[in-house]
């Protein structure tokens, strides 16, 4: 399944939304906010690129159509990050800990400059491999991921303004 995310952001030109984007405090407290547990595994800076690794263990509510695909087993994943800083272009993918044969989620993150902000564009391609339900999962998880892009659109408007004070 295949998912496009496009948020615009205003009042932040593009050095400073990827300033922000790879600020640890603030993703932190994204993390808290999204109710995900985060740990930052690998930060590489350098003049033209930046590569990020982090692992997550998503909180999910029992009645989610996650939390029901999954069952009672702890999902977490490792999101690998390699981010130009040339083209504004990161191409990513993440890592689960449980199939991680069968479950392929990549994509890119695009952000490009508008004329009062920035938009970030978010594209994901997700692949579930298993007999029977694999569509099913894959919906689950591209919903995980919409919802969880809503939520930190939310709070990174509200980041963005509190900066702007």
């Amino acid at each position: 399944m295949k998912v496009l995310i496009e948020d615009e952001f205003a009042g932040i030109d593009l050095a400073g939304y990827e300033a922000l984007y790879f600020d640890e405090p603030f993703n932190i407290a994204v993390g808290e906010a999204l109710q995900m547990g985060r740990r930052l595994v690998k930060i590489e800076r350098g003049a033209e690129r930046i590569v990020r690794h982090v692992a997550y263990e998503p909180r999910r509510e029992p009645e989610t159509e996650a939390a029901k695909a999954f069952g009672t087993s702890r999902a977490s994943f490792v999101e690998e990050l390699d981010y130009d800083l040339r083209t504004h272009v990161g191409e990513w993918r993440t890592i689960p800990n449980m199939m991680p044969d069968r479950v392929k989620n990549t994509g890119t993150i695009a952000i490009t400059p508008t004329a009062g902000g920035v938009k970030r564009t978010v594209r994901s391609d997700v692949t579930i491999k298993m007999f029977g339900f694999g569509g099913l999962i894959e919906r689950a998880v591209t919903g995980e991921i919409v919802r969880s892009y809503t939520k930190t659109t939310d709070f990174t408007r509200a980041w963005i303004a509190k900066l702007a004070r």
